[in-house]
């Protein structure tokens, strides 16, 4: 957060959060593909192998080297079936995985801007509320005449701070001044 900048309640936070989790859940499915893949081809060599020893033992001569020939044949096309049946699967996980986790990240967003909309609006109508007051009124009305900065801050001529209230003092030519009324 620090290095990016970003704040703990930002919607972009919750993003990546959600993408790390999905990163390290979906993370392990490679590896489960490639096992999977792996002992499919297991399978097709030692159906293969198994096909080649009785035909090893029941054929002869010329009639050996043709059915070996038929056997790999054979076994090549299983493994390429096999094969072709993991990478779809590979395919079709990664595919529901992507979907998922883009949904579920819509779904965050959209619930940290709404909660962030409520919460703008709530400010904006304690504020509105308030400036339909008396005092919000009075205010307006200060800052209209140009005083509410001299009010605010006892910035006007002859007028100090001492012990955090604004006093008024007389100024070198003894004058008292003050500010414009509303």
């Amino acid at each position: 957060m620090d290095v990016l900048d970003v704040r703990e309640n930002d919607a972009i936070m919750t993003l990546m959060v959600v993408l790390e989790f999905y990163l390290g859940l979906y993370g392990s499915v490679p590896g489960r593909i490639e096992a999977a893949a792996k002992a499919a081809v297991g399978e097709t060599k030692e159906t293969t192998e198994k096909i080649a020893a009785t035909a090893a033992q029941l054929a002869h001569g010329d009639l050996v080297e043709q059915l070996g020939k038929a056997v790999n044949q054979v076994a090549s096309d299983a493994a390429k079936k096999q094969q072709w049946k993991a990478l779809g699967a590979g395919i079709a996980a990664a595919a529901i995985s992507l979907l998922v986790t883009g949904w579920m990240c819509f779904d965050a967003g959209k619930e940290a801007g709404y909660g962030a909309a409520i919460k703008v609006a709530r400010n904006e109508t304690a504020a509105a509320a308030w400036a339909n007051t008396p005092e919000g009124q009075l205010a307006y009305r200060l800052a209209l005449a140009g005083s509410l900065q001299q009010v605010a801050r006892c910035s006007a001529p002859g007028w100090k701070i001492r012990n955090g209230a604004c006093l008024p003092q007389v100024d070198a030519e003894g004058t008292l001044h003050g500010w414009v009324m509303p």
